[in-house]
């Protein structure tokens, strides 16, 4: 009973990922409809107040949640300061995508391993650096993964992958007009089953805005709520 009410109210876990150990969140409210893992990369998301109300709105709709940081803290510290010099990227070796998938892979396969998340549907909502490694880790659990959202964009070279996902798939992108719209659109058609775009104005600049938090959520939530 106490272990249960502990998942229920939240608290911090470390999940192994191969040689790693990652920084993660974990809340599963009783008798919930399904887990979301959320899953980012390098800006600490359990201390994101975007991400934290975002996760709120999954567990008062009745979902289990894990918040994922797919890089460690050094690695996070390290990409941080080389965006501060203005490299960014120049580490390779923290923002490798596969690596990232690899550990959200490792991580799924803990998590499973839990009884409190035995039975529970799963989705992945991939965030910015995320979005990529929740695609792979979909297509690489066809019977697993029931869900995909994604708040964030593969390269363009990338797109390939898009093509193999079977799981229904949202992804959220920022102004139907900035950069990265025709690519939000073409990884969209590339998905063949299950599929949905929206355009959030303003969200792809990263503002903790109330009312763009809202609407991500819902959107998630519906979408889950339909498909978990």
């Amino acid at each position: 009973m106490m272990m249960q009410e502990w998942f229920s109210e939240g608290f911090p876990v470390q999940v192994p990922a191969g040689s790693s150990i990652l920084d993660a969140e974990m809340q599963v409210p009783s008798g919930a409809n399904g887990l979301i893992v959320l899953a980012h990369a390098g800006s600490r998301p359990r201390y994101s107040q975007r991400v934290q109300n975002v996760a709120e709105y999954f567990t008062k709709d009745g979902f289990g949640i894990l918040i994922m940081d797919l890089l460690t803290e050094e690695e996070s510290e390290i990409g941080k300061q080389a965006e501060e010099l203005g490299v960014a990227g120049e580490d390779n070796t923290c923002f490798d995508a596969e690596m990232l998938a690899e550990r959200l892979d490792d991580s799924l396969g803990w998590v499973r391993d839990l009884p409190e998340a035995a039975g529970l549907p799963l989705g992945l909502f991939g965030i910015g650096p995320g979005a990529w490694p929740a695609f792979k880790v979909a297509v690489a659990r066809p019977g697993e993964v029931a869900a995909v959202v994604a708040a964030g964009l593969p390269a363009p070279g990338e797109i390939r992958i898009m093509r193999r996902l079977r799981a229904p798939t949202m992804i959220i992108a920022g102004d139907e007009e900035d950069a990265e719209a025709d690519l939000a659109r073409d990884c969209i058609n590339a998905v063949p089953g299950r599929k949905r775009l929206e355009f959030i104005p303003g969200y792809a600049k990263g503002r903790d805005d109330a009312r763009i938090t809202e609407k991500v959520s819902r959107l998630a939530c519906h979408w889950f709520e339909q498909h978990l």
